[in-house]
């Protein structure tokens, strides 16, 4: 697991959007942007399921992921597997945040990534480059 900087971190929870890439077992991709995601710790993402339908399919056979942001306080890619939780704590931890945060969301399960590695997304002589 993949432990994130401050910098990061802050830059992921200033972010209003963020775009979600998925990819099926045969290759197919898929990115959506989504707006329900936080820092669950240093090494964790929580993203809430609100909508998803290829999203949920493709990360049901293929656990791997990108999520990449840029906002007031930067951006970056984050690369990691996903763990889908439905009926557990993680799940009543993610309905509880969504009535804090976005309260006419109805989650339909959470999503957990953890994170394998983080890479930069600003624009400059490296772009692209791998940070951890």
């Amino acid at each position: 697991m993949v432990i994130l900087t401050p910098e990061m971190e802050e830059s992921l929870r200033a972010a209003k959007t963020a775009f979600l890439a998925t990819s099926s077992k045969d290759g197919v991709t898929n990115v959506v942007p989504i707006a329900a995601f936080t820092c669950l710790d240093d090494g964790t993402l929580l993203i809430s399921d609100q909508y998803f339908n290829k999203t949920l399919k493709n990360m049901e056979g293929n656990p791997w992921i990108a999520l990449s942001w840029w906002g007031e306080r930067g951006g970056f890619q984050v690369k990691g597997t996903v763990t889908l939780h439905a009926d557990d704590d993680v799940f009543a931890q993610n309905i509880a945040w969504m009535k804090e945060r976005f309260p006419s969301f109805v989650p339909k399960s959470a999503v957990l990534v953890t994170i394998t590695d983080v890479f930069a997304v600003v624009p400059g002589p490296e772009p692209g480059q791998k940070l951890l």
